[in-house]
């Protein structure tokens, strides 16, 4: 039998990293709207606009290690997003964007090496998608590959299938986004049962549910990962619950344990390393929330073991993502 190490590590499965030029204009335009748009009489969206990125940008990841540490972090991965193809190309190419997070992840930057793991996110309509996605993950080690659905594709269609047989061949996982979004992205190809194709036509294939369908598709990705045994639920998103309802969340997180296992849950946050949302986020209460699960659950008539904890908050990214665990 393996021996528990005396304290499992703490991973976040789902973390974004941005720096001046990584998201485009349209993106930029569309949530400057958003926001002016929140009060009334409405602000101007160019005052608003000017200020989005500020809050936002952490180049070589400084903030992101001031905020792991603050809060109890071991690892990040760190999930590539390509919105360029879909809304127009941003100021910095996207080849560029993963050499960033390369360097960061090799320790060249920000001083985050065997910290920092990065996931690919490049459209798959790419013409050299599938080029470049290969040499990221073989020659800089990234330890998988993401699609982003809202762009306007499913998870089967035929320009995914390369990356698929890829990251199968290759033996890393494919995370898949499934939670509702909004304007300027199209929802509708978020949802669940996109990934049931995948399962049947690439069964070997390990997939990542990011976000575990929250916001309203909670029980198909659920449903997802009971019928595939080589699914997983990621909880980023889910940390924003417990400041509402914290039993409620407790009895979500209980039922996915129920339905597919400890072992096939994730602990995420959909973190951003910028200024914004460094220092006073919800991640110590997010951690402490699954730190206090086994004391809770009773109450809430069930049970849940330190162990099986262990499992959510690190041990099973460890193992999805291949990221070194002292002693585990």
């Amino acid at each position: 039998m393996t021996e528990r190490p005396a304290m499992a590590p703490i991973i976040d499965a789902h973390v974004h990293l941005f720096d001046h030029g990584f998201l485009p204009s349209a993106w930029h335009d569309a949530t400057a709207w958003r926001w002016a748009t929140r009060t009334f009489p409405s602000r101007d969206p160019e005052i608003v606009r000017g200020k989005i990125m500020d809050g936002l940008v952490d180049p070589g990841g400084e903030l992101l290690r001031a905020e792991m540490d603050r809060v109890g972090i071991d690892s990040s991965v760190v999930i590539g997003l390509d919105w360029g193809w879909a809304l127009g190309e941003q100021d910095v190419p996207i080849e560029d964007v993963h050499e960033a997070y390369r360097a960061i992840q090799a320790g060249d930057v920000g001083g985050l090496a065997g910290r920092f793991f990065g996931v690919v996110g490049i459209d798959p309509r790419r013409p050299n998608a599938l080029e470049m996605t290969e040499k990221l993950i073989v020659d800089h080690r990234f330890r998988g590959y993401k699609l982003y659905p809202p762009c306007g594709y499913h998870p089967y269609d035929e320009a995914c299938q390369p990356l698929l047989e890829l990251c199968q061949e290759l033996g890393v996982p494919v995370i898949v986004h499934s939670a509702p979004v909004g304007y300027p992205m199209r929802t509708r190809f978020a949802h669940p049962h996109g990934v049931n194709d995948v399962q049947a036509e690439h069964p070997e294939l390990v997939l990542v549910l990011a976000h575990a369908g929250h916001g309203g598709w909670e029980a198909e990705a659920k449903d997802m990962a009971v019928r595939h045994p080589g699914t997983y639920l990621e909880l980023s998103n889910w940390n924003h619950d417990i400041d509402i309802d914290a039993d409620a969340t407790a009895h979500a997180v209980l039922a996915m344990r129920d339905a597919v296992g400890a072992h096939r849950i994730l602990f995420g946050s959909d973190h951003f390393g910028g200024r914004r949302f460094s220092g006073g986020t919800n991640l110590p209460r997010w951690i402490d929330f699954f730190r206090d699960l086994p004391q809770r659950a009773p109450r809430l008539g069930s049970s849940i073991s330190t162990e099986e904890i262990d499992l959510i908050l690190g041990l099973n990214a460890a193992r999805v993502y291949d990221i070194p665990v002292t002693g585990a």
